[in-house]
């Protein structure tokens, strides 16, 4: 199998999660400061199958580090809020007009006997 290089960028405060979640998967890693800033470090991880990869990326995502070097693609698009709006609105009018309809069927039926 090949071996997959990720970069992720953490901050000092959250790296020993990282590591001791590293470490307790045999996860080789290597681990750099970034720039000048000494809160801020890039961690390179050797991924080689893709149960190691999908469950680093449930990682990522719960603790919320950034994975540096992903195209734009693979960012989840934002819904906006106006389709939803005006969805509502349609599915509330829908529920007011049939309304009635229902009440009389129901006289209909009544009288019908």
């Amino acid at each position: 199998m090949s071996e997959e290089k990720i970069t992720l960028s953490a901050k000092r405060k959250n790296i020993q999660t990282l590591l001791d979640y590293c470490m307790d998967n045999r996860i080789l890693f290597t681990v750099s400061p970034k720039g000048l800033v000494a809160e801020e470090f890039d961690i390179l991880l050797s991924i080689s199958g893709i149960k190691e990869a999908v469950a680093l990326g449930m990682f990522v995502k719960e603790h919320k580090f950034e994975v540096l070097g992903l195209p734009e693609i693979s960012k989840p698009k934002t819904v906006s809020n106006i389709s939803k709006k005006q969805d509502s609105i349609e599915n509330e009018k829908t529920a007011v007009n049939e309304t009635p309809k229902v009440e009389q069927q129901s006289t209909s039926a009544v009288l019908n006997f």
